[in-house]
């Protein structure tokens, strides 16, 4: 029995760990969803309207030509390590990462309350940025970090590959505002945040926008009114 109780205690300990090296990956949706109901954690797609935020860094490539690869991972890791306190703080979660950038799904509470979370979130990794600029060692130029949010329906929920060396699931939000954020994170230059019109519309009586004016977005037909984040409206500080 005692051999039988050791056993089992070392399988709790083990599972445990998996759990915790999981947690590191999982988005925090996905997570909470699991531990409600394992056995059908409701993770089909449905559509709900999201507020979605990319952010990368921008030019990415020169630093990879100027940085060895060991110092520019740990430049990059250093600096969205230092987002994510902001990021889960608003309800956002990481849903995909790239070299050099991240995609953000906020999804809480009404349209306006998770599109005003999402900019929240923005003002707070740009001013991180800068305050890790000004404390960086020499040996790498300053850091810019460019952000595209936009607001709407999207089909949110785990897709699944299939093929002959197994299955993979993915949990993300896909839809035009999907596409909309990254092209505007693209578009985005010099640290700016840019929003679409209908991000725009539900978060203007709480930050100070720039209006931009229709700007033409790479693969996507016709244009798009965009907007540029200046900061918090003073009467919302």
């Amino acid at each position: 029995r005692n051999r039988e109780l050791a056993g089992a205690l070392d399988r709790v300990v083990f599972l445990e760990n998996v759990k915790r090296g999981l947690d590191r990956f999982v988005p925090d949706t996905v997570r909470r969803a699991i531990e409600k109901n394992p056995e059908a954690p409701g993770l089909a797609k449905k559509s709900k309207d999201v507020t979605v935020l990319f952010l990368d860094i921008e030019g990415y490539a020169r630093l990879s030509e100027e940085l060895p690869r060991p110092a520019l991972n740990a430049l990059v890791e250093r600096y969205f390590s230092l987002f994510l306190a902001s990021i889960r703080a608003e309800g956002g979660d990481i849903n995909e990462t790239a070299g050099d950038g991240l995609m953000i799904l906020f999804q809480a509470g009404r349209p306006d309350e998770h599109a005003c979370a999402a900019v929240r979130a923005a003002l707070a990794i740009r001013e991180q940025t800068g305050a890790a600029n000004r404390d960086a060692a020499a040996g790498h130029p300053p850091v810019v970090v460019n952000i595209g949010i936009s607001s709407g329906e999207c089909d949110v929920g785990a897709t699944r590959f299939k093929g002959p060396a197994g299955e993979r699931w993915t949990f993300t939000a896909s839809g035009p505002a999907t596409n909309l954020a990254a092209r505007l994170g693209d578009r985005a230059d010099g640290g700016q945040i840019l929003l679409s019109s209908e991000t725009a519309n539900r978060v203007r009586d709480r930050f100070l926008l720039r209006g931009l004016g229709p700007v033409t977005l790479k693969n996507l037909s016709g244009s798009e009114d965009a907007w540029e984040v200046q900061g918090v409206h003073p009467a919302s500080s």
